[in-house]
This record gives structure tokens, sequence and C-alpha cells, in this order.
């Protein structure tokens, strides 16, 4: 995925009328299954241990400045809705990782990434 992708992705968002919101952050890959870990209590169903796989073999598939998004099904706050989860290989190491959702959900993932990352 290249740079146009995410360009086309921020589109989409645009015209959602505010119903999604965007958080990402860069980190080493050390951090990524903590933070994953830390995200999976927030979402009801739809986001656990083969969904953290995915992200993570994703991401390791990846060459770098390659990207790759996925979109899960889950259920936030007794709504179903989609989580989508965007990982960009900077480097051997290095990744930026970028969560798409509810306005409420990306606040909370907002505030575990804080936690995680600090």
């Amino acid at each position: 995925m290249r740079l146009s992708t995410i360009t086309v992705l921020l589109a989409i968002l645009v015209g959602c009328n505010g119903s999604f919101k965007e958080t990402s952050t860069e980190i080493d890959l050390a951090k990524l299954r903590p933070l994953l870990n830390a995200v999976q209590p927030l979402i009801a169903k739809g986001f656990g241990a083969p969904q953290i796989s995915q992200i993570e073999n994703d991401f390791r598939a990846l060459a770098a400045n390659e990207a790759k998004r996925s979109t899960f099904p889950v259920v936030y706050d007794g709504v179903e809705t989609e989580l989508g989860v965007l990982v960009r290989k900077e480097d051997v190491d290095t990744v930026e990782i970028r969560f798409l959702g509810t306005p409420k959900l990306i606040e909370k993932i907002q505030q575990t990434m804080r936690l995680v990352i600090e």
C-alpha cells in the first residue's frame, strides 16, 4: 500500500461526516503486541488473539515503507461497528500503526496508547 492508498482512506473518512475518527503512533516493534493486547479489552467482540496475530504477521511480511490495512467487524459499547488498523513498516523494527473507528472507541484507544507507550 502506498501513500496514494492512505490518501484515499483519509478521503473516505472525510466523506463519512465525522462518523469515524483516526489516531496513530510510531512505536518499536517490541511494543506492538503490548499495545494491541491493551486495546483488546476495550472491544467486546471481534478483536482478539487471531486479529492481533494477523496484524503482527502482516507487519512482518511488509517491506520497508509498505503498509497493510485490515478491517475488523467489532462490537464496541454494545454497537456493531468496524475497526480499521493500518500498519506501516518504517524500517525493520519501527511500526507506524493507525486505528480508524468510532470517535468514542478511538478516544479510548488514544488513552490506552499513551499508557502503553510512555
